[in-house]
């Protein structure tokens, strides 16, 4: 059951109790020095609270739709945080092979540990932390099979249209996908691919504008065979895949960062500026969340069934057969704490917990892990 994601349970600890020491906030400074939560501070204020805050707009807006089970979720997410501190000498954790107990540390690292998240498809502060779960799983995918093809950023787009055409144009868009990659012409070129959806809020035109992110992984002799697809080609394919002729736009490249690919040591780094553009959020809280209250609910309430139930990524081919290689979770309902790894607690030197109050997060416990006596 959905309750049951051990994650984000409230009263889970890191630490043995029995061999830890709880520290009043009020006295932290005088079990670490400020130096090593100052990273932690500025993280909060420049990324977290920002989230925070802007997820309590979506709560109101959804109690003035009478959405009262989203709102209650939404209002619950992040009020918690726990993040576990791991000091490092030249980049060696404790306990791990050339580190001895009495080493002095040389860096301070703070890792997200626990925290309560609703997963909601709106919330600003879990589509912040599903899009970094997304870049970290594609990069990883690619990491390892990005020796082995060469990659297209594909984008596909249809004409804007009305709130009431939206549910029928994510449809016919789920489908024309479908079509697409079975295409003899696609299909005797393409070995895998990730896909993601994003929405975007014309204000003035009172319009949607719904359109595919894909990176495409090609043969390596793509680029130079018979096997190559020219732009006018993607596009006349996909206005046959969507059956409509009044599409002008289709965008297809290789897929390569904005530096010199010769300064790109690894896969992930000559592709990190397409990873990052198609791990953008579905939606970003600038296309719903406005000054005026009344615009605000007129979108969310044409959003949310439009987003109910849909998937709004999904692996294929050789993505989706490394993604189970990498035993990598749902990256749209899994874990979003844990996205870069779990913290491990042998390595922990101290647990910092947050509680969100009056607009901020604040410091209400550290526990600390007692010194090894040898």
């Amino acid at each position: 059951m959905k309750s049951e994601k051990k994650e984000e349970l409230n009263n889970c600890e890191l630490l043995n109790p029995s061999c830890d020491d709880v520290v009043s906030p009020a006295h932290y400074n005088d079990t670490t020095s400020s130096l090593n939560c100052q990273s932690l501070e500025n993280e909060l204020k420049k990324k977290w609270i920002p989230k925070k805050l802007l997820s309590e707009r979506l709560v109101l807006c959804y109690y003035r739709l009478d959405l009262e089970k989203k709102a209650e979720r939404v209002v619950n997410c992040g009020t918690f945080l726990e993040f576990g501190r791991v000091e490092e000498l030249g980049g060696v954790p404790p306990g791990a092979p050339g580190r001895c107990s009495g080493d002095a540390p040389t860096s301070t690292n703070f890792k997200l540990h626990k925290a309560n998240f609703c997963r909601d498809r709106l919330c600003p502060m879990c589509s912040w932390r599903r899009s970094y779960k997304i870049f970290g799983q594609v990069s990883e995918i690619m990491n390892l099979i990005g020796s082995d093809y060469d990659f297209l950023f594909l984008t596909l787009t249809v004409p804007n249209c009305t709130a009431d055409e939206l549910v029928r144009t994510l449809n016919s868009m789920s489908k024309a996908w479908l079509n697409l990659v079975r295409h003899k012409r696609i299909k005797s070129i393409l070995k895998g691919f990730f896909k993601a959806l994003e929405i975007t809020y014309n204000k003035s035109a009172d319009t949607y504008h719904p359109h595919f992110h894909a990176v495409l992984a090609v043969p390596k002799r793509y680029f130079k065979s018979e096997l190559y697809i020219h732009r006018d080609e993607w596009l006349v394919m996909w206005q046959k895949a969507m059956n409509d002729y009044s599409i002008t736009q289709v965008d297809v490249r290789k897929a390569r960062s904005k530096k010199d690919l010769k300064f790109a040591d690894t896969a992930v780094s000559s592709l990190s500026s397409a990873v990052a553009e198609i791990a953008k959020y579905a939606v970003k809280s600038s296309d719903y969340l406005f000054d005026d209250e009344s615009l605000t609910d007129k979108v969310v309430s044409v959003l949310v069934p439009a987003l109910a139930g849909r998937r709004l990524c999904s692996f294929g081919g050789c993505f989706l057969k490394a993604h189970q290689v990498l035993q990598l979770d749902d990256a749209e309902d899994g874990d979003l704490i844990h996205i870069d790894g779990e913290l491990r607690s042998d390595i922990a030197v101290q647990i910092y917990r947050y509680g969100w109050s009056c607009g901020t997060y604040k410091l209400v416990e550290i526990r600390q892990k007692e010194k090894n006596s040898d």
